[in-house]
């Protein structure tokens, strides 16, 4: 499949969906293969967790934490339903123990443990200077409660693109960081969106995310032709399983074209 054939993909998804849908997939030159509603902003679910792991990260290399520093047990149960800290004893964790959490089991408990321990405006003032100026944290993952007062975690296509375009280049971070961000990103367990339907050999360092009406996944997929970059939104779905259907199909494009 060639890069026009994957634009078709694309814009037959977005056409089929109920919902909004925006895309961006490019190579690692960062010359889009694939655009589609790419500037607007979509709420981000819990793919918002990849923009604070890199700013969590940054914290680390100013100084300001470290990755072995404990953190006490979160006391405000804030967070909906989510996450494995809830079921385990209510010790202190590392900073790196809640990061691991936040990417490879989305807990949002973790999550909101780092959004307390950093602060939203320090948050998005990091997303700012990186370049991510419609990237926004405006509330605590999982609070319900502000999301019907309409506070919603937003981005767009390419913003969370260049996210992970600069963590493979390793423009943002030192690369023990680097290293360790995308290592626990490859060890997420969900695969049921962009990975679903690549063989699975196929390394994808990617986050996921998803609230009713919301089915998103973004990150780098690994394929023979050198890894590609993909952030893939489906808003204001009347069903769940298009937003996923339509990622899945897209997954698969990209990875006809990368081959």
């Amino acid at each position: 499949m060639t890069a026009p054939a994957l634009q078709g993909v694309v814009e037959g998804a977005a056409a089929r969906v109920s919902g909004r849908l925006g895309c961006c997939v490019c190579p690692e030159t960062g010359t889009p293969w694939a655009i589609h509603r790419a500037e607007e902003t979509f709420a981000t679910a819990s793919v918002i967790k990849a923009p604070i792991a890199v700013a969590v990260a940054a914290e680390v290399e100013a100084g300001r934490l470290e990755w072995n520093q404990l953190l006490p047990p979160h006391l405000r149960d804030d967070a909906g339903d989510s996450g494995v800290i809830r079921h385990l004893s209510p010790l202190p964790y590392t900073v790196r123990d809640l990061v691991f959490l936040m990417l490879v089991v989305s807990d949002n408990r973790a999550t909101n443990l780092l959004v307390d321990l950093v602060g939203m405006e320090r948050l998005n003032a990091s997303f700012a200077r990186a370049g991510w100026e419609r990237t926004s944290l405006a509330r605590r993952l999982g609070d319900f409660e502000a999301r019907a007062r309409g506070l919603e975690n937003r981005s767009t296509p390419r913003e969370t693109c260049d996210v992970f375009l600069r963590l493979l280049r390793g423009d943002l971070l030192s690369p023990g960081s680097r290293t360790l961000l995308l290592e626990f990103l490859k060890a997420q367990v969900y695969r049921d969106r962009l990975p679903a339907r690549l063989p699975r050999t196929t390394a994808v360092a990617h986050k996921t995310g998803d609230m009713p009406g919301v089915e998103n996944d973004a990150g780098v997929l690994y394929l023979p032709a050198g890894p590609i970059v993909a952030a893939v939104f489906t808003n204001e779905l009347a069903s769940d399983v298009e937003g996923r259907l339509a990622i899945q199909e897209i997954g698969r494009a990209i990875y006809d074209a990368g081959r």
